[in-house]
């Protein structure tokens, strides 16, 4: 019997400037939405496909957070949720 181990989740930090942050990267992605759309293109083909949870500083605008959901859902990611 063949097991699938279950992927690593990745999380998206946005600070209240709007910069997107990959998985604990201390610099922001450079190119944003684009560089981050990007990535999670490559993340969204693996079987299991992992989750992506997006953490917003608590002063992030809206704006934001709904570019990086709208980002992920883009690029084919269909798990994506929030933590605190």
């Amino acid at each position: 019997q063949i097991y699938k181990t279950k992927p690593e989740n990745i999380t998206v930090s946005i600070n209240k400037d709007g910069d997107v942050y990959w998985n604990g990267m201390m610099k922001p992605l450079p190119g944003g939405t684009e560089d981050l759309f990007d990535r999670l293109k490559v993340e969204a083909v693996k079987v299991p496909q992992p989750e992506v949870h997006i953490r917003g500083d608590q002063n992030v605008r809206y704006e934001f957070v709904g570019k990086t959901i709208l980002t992920a859902q883009r690029a084919g990611i269909a798990k994506v949720g929030f933590v605190i």
